[in-house]
């Protein structure tokens, strides 16, 4: 694993800690952040989009059966902060091209310079679900401790796309992090409603891929 000092480099470097130091992002309907967290910019995406409903990834040796008891909402979920490849072996992918898409990504990450923060999650048919933006909590990042926080919006798809209002998808995203760390014992995300842009502050200026491109 990277040691401290160069963990503490790289998350200053991705999130510009010291022009921000002092300054705690206010919380809107559709740009919420922590007050401890910041933004982090240099980060990369990957999005996956399963049309049949089911599971992207679970932890253990197979994915939830669409036949078993668990709620449908509840199978489609996932919520993991990958800092090491022991992480990454105790998930179970679907052999799927969305499923295969999120391995693939996250085998790609060099554990010792980065992490992954893998989410799932249901979403109706029609809808599409785009993600805005991630932040961690650098003190606790500083000490091997990643709390990451995803923010993503919901919208409608466009109106040519063929779907079935009463029917759900899941969507999956992998978010690598240049910041490396020992654990994590936490994580968060948030969903606004709607997707209208308004001000981001100057972090996001960046060349990471604008949500526009991030939609799933």
């Amino acid at each position: 694993m990277a040691d401290v000092p160069r963990r503490r480099a790289l998350l200053a470097a991705a999130s510009g800690i010291a022009a921000l130091a002092g300054c705690a992002g206010s919380e809107t309907a559709s740009n919420s952040y922590p007050t401890r967290e910041r933004p982090i910019d240099g980060y990369e995406l990957e999005k996956a989009r399963d049309e049949a409903g089911d599971a992207l990834v679970a932890a253990g040796d197979a994915l939830p059966s669409p036949s078993t008891d668990e709620p449908a909402r509840q199978r489609r979920g996932a919520r993991r902060v990958l800092v090491a490849d022991d992480d990454l072996a105790e998930l179970t992918f679907a052999e799927t091209d969305p499923g295969e898409a999120l391995r693939s990504f996250c085998e790609a990450t060099d554990f010792d310079a980065a992490s992954v923060y893998l989410l799932a999650m249901p979403v109706m048919a029609c809808r599409e679900i785009r993600f805005r933006s991630v932040s961690v909590e650098p003190d606790d990042a500083a000490e091997g401790d990643l709390h990451p926080y995803a923010q993503f919006c919901e919208a409608y798809r466009p109106a040519d796309a063929a779907c079935a209002p009463d029917e759900f998808h899941t969507v999956g995203f992998a978010i690598r992090l240049p910041v490396a760390a020992d654990r994590s014992t936490g994580s968060g995300r948030g969903m606004s409603g709607s997707c209208r842009r308004r001000g981001r502050p100057a972090v996001f200026n960046s060349s990471a891929t604008e949500s526009g491109g991030d939609d799933a």
